[in-house]
């Protein structure tokens, strides 16, 4: 017998080979939609031709629990092998794409969107019954969206929230009121969760006030962050303390009431809105860091509250400063605003973190020893980026990103990953603040951008296996402890269903 042993040699994947994959990557993702959308012209056509040779027997079709689009929506369920509600719900994205916003349906089919932003901007735009309205509020999310560059869902949300409030501010209020807020309650095996539906501002508010108590704790805190939230929205309602639970008797956590109470005191929902919709000039629509656009209206509910405090943005001092004298590392506090507000969020295309919960980057690295010779503290210079963006660009090798301002005053970030594919993307609060990119600069180019000290570079507490492992034995323990009320609760009607005198 002979015996042929094969030896397997690993080749490094070149910089090439890794850019014509990602770029297959793309293309499949636009491949994707591009097939979703002839699945909704597909599924339309055939609600179509079922509609035409429906009988009409004088039986009020509409009325009818199982109607025609009824019988294709469960058609498509079956086919799809998905459940009726979802049949349903992609019979209605059919029909939107061909009757209501067919000029963002072409975005699916020409990639620029994927069918789950699709359904997003669909959802938005499902209370508009005016069919003038719908179509230039179609008309506007396309333009807008195709010269967007990166489109996510929270851009894709945005816009089209922006052009409804502005086109149809009258019913967008009404929905709103419709909404009415309340609390739900949903039990499962051994837990059970609240919700509660309030105004977006209040939400904001109790979100950061709940970070900042989960926050509370030292190192030694064993409990994830998730866990921590949740016991500390918990104490909160009931009244009692919260606090960490390493159990060390020099813990550096233990922060008094009235340190608890300042801090919360400086929690701050930021709402950016133009003069002429405050002072109700305008309709133009406002934007609400963590959340998203909001109509007019709703901009102006916020500025009335009592806790509310209206300052005004001067954008025309950017122009003579745009860092503080004594740090020219850090912005002014009108040039921080103006930055965060008009990206919105985190400047990486795709991320939703919102702007006043990112850090402010300097694009190009700022250098402490020659700050003339290294990255300018300006508006061009600076866009928000969460955490671990910011660290993924600091540290992590081939990751290179860029900003430019057009000529018409437009910001434009350009994020190029490792593998050499660069994603552009326009900031998308510019219609808020377009002004902003048309201030001109007072420093000169770059010569010397600082140098991120390698060594400086955070770690984990734990390593991906360590939390992978940690997640796993969670897992097993939940579904241990489902068997065993399952078992007990079939051993309790077992004794129930049993004969014998019963206990009485």
């Amino acid at each position: 017998m002979t015996t042929t042993m094969t030896t397997l040699t690993h080749r490094p994947a070149s910089p090439t080979d890794d850019l014509s994959e990602v770029r297959a990557i793309v293309a499949t993702a636009r491949d994707e939609s591009r097939l979703a959308w002839e699945r909704f012209r597909l599924i339309y056509s055939l609600v179509q031709r079922r509609l035409a040779t429906d009988s009409a027997d004088g039986v009020d079709r509409d009325r009818l629990l199982v109607d025609t689009i009824g019988v294709v929506a469960a058609e498509v369920a079956v086919v799809l092998t998905v459940c009726r509600e979802t049949g349903m719900r992609k019979v209605g994205l059919a029909i939107d794409a061909n009757e209501r916003l067919i000029q963002t349906a072409r975005l699916l089919r020409d990639g620029v969107i994927s069918e789950r932003i699709f359904a997003a901007i669909a959802f938005q735009c499902a209370a508009v019954d005016d069919e003038d309205l719908i179509a230039a509020i179609d008309a506007e999310i396309a333009q807008e969206l195709r010269e967007f560059g990166a489109v996510s869902q929270g851009v894709a949300e945005d816009a089209a929230r922006r052009f409804i409030a502005e086109y149809d501010p009258d019913g967008l209020r009404e929905k709103r009121k419709a909404n009415t807020p309340g609390v739900s309650i949903a039990n499962d095996v051994d837990q059970s969760t609240l919700t509660i539906a309030t105004s977006p501002e209040d939400v904001a508010l109790m979100d950061k006030a709940n970070r900042a108590r989960a926050g509370q704790v030292c190192q030694h805190d064993s409990r994830a962050f998730g866990k921590r939230r949740a016991d500390a929205f918990v104490a909160a309602q009931l009244g009692t303390p919260f606090g960490c639970d390493c159990g060390r008797p020099d813990c550096p956590a233990d922060a008094s009431a009235q340190e608890v109470d300042a801090q919360f005191a400086q929690i701050v929902v930021h709402v950016v809105a133009d003069a002429s919709t405050l002072n109700g000039s305008s309709d133009k629509a406002a934007y609400l860091d963590g959340f998203g656009v909001i109509d007019a209206h709703h901009a102006r509910e916020i500025a009335s509250r009592a806790d509310a405090l209206v300052r005004p943005l001067d954008l025309a001092g950017l122009a003579d400063r745009t860092a503080q004298t004594a740090d020219g590392h850090r912005p002014t506090a009108a040039c921080d605003t103006a930055v965060r507000a008009v990206h919105g969020t985190c400047s990486t295309p795709g991320c939703n973190r919102a702007a006043w919960s990112c850090d402010l980057d300097h694009v190009t690295e700022y250098n402490h020893d020659s700050p003339a010779a290294g990255g300018a503290t300006c508006p061009c210079n600076l866009n928000p980026k969460c955490r671990i963006h910011h660290l993924i660009k600091t540290f992590a090798e081939g990751w290179l990103d860029d900003q430019v301002v057009d000529a018409n005053g437009v910001f434009w970030t350009e994020t190029t990953t490792p593998s050499g594919y660069t994603v552009r993307a326009k900031a998308r609060n510019h219609w808020l603040l377009p002004e902003l990119g048309l201030i001109p600069c007072r420093h000169g180019e770059p010569v010397a951008p600082g140098v991120a000290d390698s060594a400086a570079q955070p770690e984990r507490s734990r390593t991906r296996l360590q939390a992978k492992h940690d997640y796993r034995m969670r897992l097993r323990s939940q579904r241990r402890y489902a068997r065993e009320c399952a078992a007990a609760a079939k051993a309790d009607t077992a004794v129930l269903d049993s004969d014998g005198e019963p206990p009485f």
